[in-house]
């Protein structure tokens, strides 16, 4: 038997016989896309800053200029508000860190001029500049702080801005019962603008932080304590011996600014420390305006067609060579005011209900332990909240009166107009609120509600045109609408009686609005 050949394998010469593949190695780092446009943004509103600071300082410098300074004034607030923008969605380090430190300079700054105002010399520099300069200092360091990674910087920005606001509340507050113009000129704004410090501090604070209900609760106590200051030293005979204040008629106008902002500082905390259904139904709604467009376009509008009123009325002031108490009624009344604010109702209440319904989100949120009262409670509260203030802009420009124009006038009206706005406000928000629920379509509801409100309006010029002064018609119509209630109060007349038809409507479409979400168990 022969033997056999060894087997030797076969060679292989293809081109790839001898290939491998590489070793696995890690993905490489995918870097996320810089905000191109927001910095271009950025780039032009520093040039916008930087020219409109020039042409507002070359006055003081005795130099002439192509750009006026009210022109300047434009550029510099539209350069400030291109930058504002940039910071809020730029996320790169070098930019948080750049933003943050400028945002920490401009309260410091604030700080700063705020010192040296005690100075008689110095002491417009704080409202001029240093106030302004806090605000954007504050709406920089939220946006820092929100896309904030590092947790010890974010930690420094909000320890920062809530010690700043709550030693501006107690600072506005003891100072406001000593000197006597105090709160009606520079301590309200300072008290508004210290519970904004505040409210960011709190609203900022990591749900399981017990921090911002402990400053909730340090904010419901100072107003306590600002309420009863306020309430007892306006109690007090003038010329007391008892007395603590150095001065006479507490109340208007200093009284009513701190009463007022303390029971602001009170409801704030309730809000945050208090887990009603109610509460929490009005927290959520609320927030919900303040990330939706509408509400600050709204508010936007709000304070742009405030200004221009003010403005004629100055114009008015000026032309007549002064006006006879009460002058606000020549502020506010006119039926321009009338047709802005039905403007504004119907965009507020629109999508309440009908966006609910439309995106189906209604049905779970009635699966919750909460019933329809809760939810129509809720919803018509927070919509009242934020209709009571669109009203702010407007008394903040008679500030600026009472400081410009270095003369008291009446501030009483003011508390009666605003009495008489609750009330009618409330029937407004209930009658949207109704008509929202009626359908998942925001623009029908929308459309109801304008159709209500002119009903309502109608009332008005059909009194004013076919009664006759004196009769039961004048009478019931003078109960019924807005319109007469708006000028009686600014005449600083406000009677009870007058109040009643529109808490009744508010009950009314508050009730409707309950049986219409009930009416879909039965379906």
């Amino acid at each position: 038997m022969s033997s056999s050949k060894a087997i030797k394998p076969k060679r292989d010469d293809t081109p790839f016989g001898k290939w491998e593949s590489m070793p696995e190695r890690a993905p490489s780092v995918e870097r996320e896309e810089g905000p191109l446009v927001a910095r271009i943004l950025a780039m032009i509103g520093l040039f916008l800053v930087v020219l409109g600071s020039l042409a507002m300082a070359a006055p003081y410098w005795q130099r002439a200029t192509v750009i006026p300074p009210a022109a300047g004034f434009f550029f510099a607030t539209l350069g400030a508000g291109l930058l504002l923008f940039h910071c809020f969605v730029e996320r790169e380090f070098q930019f948080r860190r750049l933003y943050g430190f400028l945002g920490i300079a401009m309260l410091l700054s604030g700080v700063i001029l705020r010192l040296v105002a005690f100075r008689a010399t110095t002491e417009n520099w704080f409202l001029l500049v240093g106030l302004p300069c806090m605000f954007v200092g504050l709406v920089i360091c939220i946006a820092v702080a929100r896309n904030e990674t590092e947790a010890g910087f974010r930690e420094i920005i909000l320890n920062l801005v809530g010690a700043l606001g709550g030693l501006m509340i107690l600072f506005a507050m003891a100072r406001g019962v000593w000197i006597r113009d105090y709160l009606a000129v520079e301590g309200v704004l300072l008290l508004m603008l210290g519970l904004l410090f505040v409210g960011t501090y709190i609203g900022m604070q990591d749900t399981a932080s017990d921090r911002g209900y402990k400053a909730a609760l340090g904010l419901g106590g100072v107003g306590v304590l600002g309420l009863v200051l306020g309430i007892v030293f306006s109690l007090i005979p003038a010329n007391s011996v008892a007395t603590l204040v150095p001065w006479e008629n507490f109340f208007v106008p200093a009284g009513l600014i701190l009463v007022g902002m303390s029971i602001l500082f009170i409801a704030i905390a309730l809000c945050v420390c208090v887990d009603w259904p109610i509460v929490v139904l009005t927290r959520r709604d609320l927030a919900a305006y303040f990330f939706s467009p509408v509400a600050y376009l709204v508010f936007m509008g709000q304070v742009i067609f405030a200004w221009g009123m003010f403005y004629f009325f100055l114009q008015n002031l000026r032309g007549r060579g002064g006006l006879f108490e009460p002058i606000i009624i020549n502020y506010i009344v006119s039926i321009i005011p009338v047709f802005v604010m039905m403007f504004f109702v119907p965009a507020l209440t629109m999508r309440l209900l009908s966006e609910e319904k439309r995106s189906g989100t209604l049905e779970v949120l009635l699966t919750a332990p909460v019933n329809e009262i809760s939810v129509v409670l809720g919803k018509f509260i927070a919509s009242w909240i934020f209709y009571m203030l669109l009203w702010v802009p407007w008394w903040c420009f008679l500030i600026s009166l009472r400081y410009y124009g270095r003369e008291e006038f009446d501030y009483r009206p003011i508390l009666s107009f605003t009495v008489a706005q609750v009330f009618i406000s409330a029937g407004f928000m209930s009658m949207g609120l109704f008509c929202s629920s009626l359908t998942n379509n925001q623009i029908i509801a929308a459309v109801f509600t304008f159709v209500g409100m002119m009903a309502h309006l109608a009332i008005f010029f059909i009194g004013d045109s076919f009664a006759t002064p004196g009769s039961a018609i004048t009478e019931v119509i003078t109960y019924v609408n807005f319109v007469d209630l708006w000028i009686e109060s600014l005449r600083g007349t406000l009677a009870p009686r007058f109040l009643v038809f529109h808490a009744s409507v508010t009950i009314f479409f508050l009730f409707a609005t309950v049986k219409v979400l009930e009416a879909r168990k039965w379906s």
